[in-house]
Order: C-alpha cells, then structure tokens, then sequence
C-alpha cells in the first residue's frame, strides 16, 4: 500500500493587510443607516427590566462567577460569593440607566450615535487590517489564508488562481468531504481557520496556543471527511500522513495543509 499525496499547500499570514480606502465609509454607513432599526429591535427583545435582568444581567453574572475564584477574600473581607452576588444585584438594578443612555444615543435621528461611529472609523480599519483582513483577504484585492484553503479542501479549482506571491502549492484542490457535507465543510473550516488564527495572532504566536489549535483542526476534519477520500488527519507532519496546522517560519505565520490517500 502507498500514500498517494492529493495536494500540499503551505499559505503565509501576511502581518498586515491595509483596509481598501472605501470600507470604512461603507462600514460607518452600513451602521448609520441601520440605526433606527437596530434600536427597535433592541427595544423589542428587551422591552422592560423583567426581560433585562432574565436576557442580559443573569446571563452575564453567570458568565462572571467562573472568574473569580473560589478561595479568594478581598482586602475587604469580601468572599467570593459576596463579590458575585453583589454584582448581580447591581446588574439588575441598572435597566433604567442602561435603556436611558442607549434611547438618548439613538435621540433626533441617532445624531450621537452616528457621531460615535465616525469617530470609530479609524480604529475599525486598523483593526480589521491588523486582525480578521489578514486571514479573510478581500475578493477584490485577493483572499486570504482561510478561503484559500477551504476551498482547496472542498476540491473548488478556483482556489489554485488564489495562491498569492510566497505561498507554496503542488496538486490541485481535492474534495475530502463526505456526500452532500461539501458546503457544510468549508463554512465550517473557513470559520475555524478565522477563529484560530485570530487566536494565534492574539496571543502573540504562543506554542502552546499554536498546538491547541492544531489540535483542534485536526479533530474538525476527522470529523467531517469522508474516510473513503482521505487518510486521518494528524497533528505531527509526515510524508505519508495528512495534516493540518499552523506553524511558524521565523516570525511568520502559516497554514500548512497535506492531504492523501493511502491506497
């Protein structure tokens, strides 16, 4: 029996992708024109302070307790307990204060809030330039690493014209997914991809960051291939074995992915 490599594809994270000059106005704008329908829903799902503290300050005080451990005392000699319980009452008490401020942002045609969007506009683009562009890419100026390789893994030939300058592909795209999974795969990868690497990106290119993630890419599409198409997927590259992980050359991220099929 013998591997026979399908594809192997090695896609750079660039360490910063420049917003196109117009995104920032259409984002701005997508939001300001919005801003009325936005606050009508909001007051609609949260109408009152019963459904307040039910949707948002229960929620959000179960979510905290986790934090804070177990065995700690404040200088105060507050426990842990006492800490949690208070902020749970104060959550619940801060409806009226919460839909005040919210009603006077959106007041005379949302004028504070659209004046708060503008002022964002700068720091979204340096955001999304720093972070999520650099896994997505843009479908004018090229994608990125996330849609690349999930469409290799889906076997959609566009994916080959995609490669950009330093990255590295031998084979052609090759199906791995199970019958009629092929769409629910790569929505499913793509995202993975974006939520890894912004994880990555986020903790500063830690190791151990770097191989739980790993980990995780690894279980995903061992889930979701189709045994018949390709070989297990493995956290520790090899000629003979396919993987999927990120790494690091130098200073710089990438996604390096084999696949194949013993035969």
């Amino acid at each position: 029996m013998a591997f026979e490599k399908k594809f192997e594809i090695k896609l750079y994270v660039p360490e910063n992708v420049e917003v196109a000059g117009d995104m920032p106005d259409r984002w701005a704008n997508g939001l300001k024109n919005a801003a009325q329908v936005m606050n009508d829903r909001r007051q609609e799902k949260i109408p009152d302070d019963g459904t307040f503290i039910k949707v948002m300050a229960e929620r959000s005080s179960l979510n905290w307790r986790p934090m804070i451990d177990p065995a700690f005392t404040s200088k105060s000699d507050r426990t842990s307990k006492d800490i949690t319980d208070h902020q749970a009452t104060n959550l619940e008490t801060s409806f009226n204060r919460w839909n005040d401020k919210i009603n006077a942002a959106f007041a005379n045609d949302a004028v504070d809030f659209k004046k708060q969007v503008d002022a964002s506009k700068d720091r979204w683009a340096l955001r999304v330039g720093e972070k999520t562009l650099r896994l997505t890419g843009d479908k004018i100026r090229g994608r990125g690493v996330a849609p690349i390789a999930a469409f290799y893994l889906v076997g959609d030939e566009r994916a080959k014209a995609w490669l950009r300058e330093g990255d590295v592909g031998a084979g052609d795209p090759y199906d791995i997914a199970r019958t009629g999974e092929r769409v629910a795969l790569k929505a499913a990868i793509q995202q993975r991809f974006i939520q890894g690497g912004l994880t990555i990106i986020t903790s500063k290119y830690n190791a151990t960051t770097i191989l739980n993630q790993n980990t995780v890419n690894t279980a995903l599409l061992n889930g979701l291939r189709d045994g018949a198409k390709c070989d297990p997927f493995v956290t520790t590259p090899a000629p003979d074995k396919c993987w999927c992980v990120w790494a690091l050359d130098d200073t710089f991220l990438y996604l390096h992915i084999q696949v194949g099929l013993t035969t």
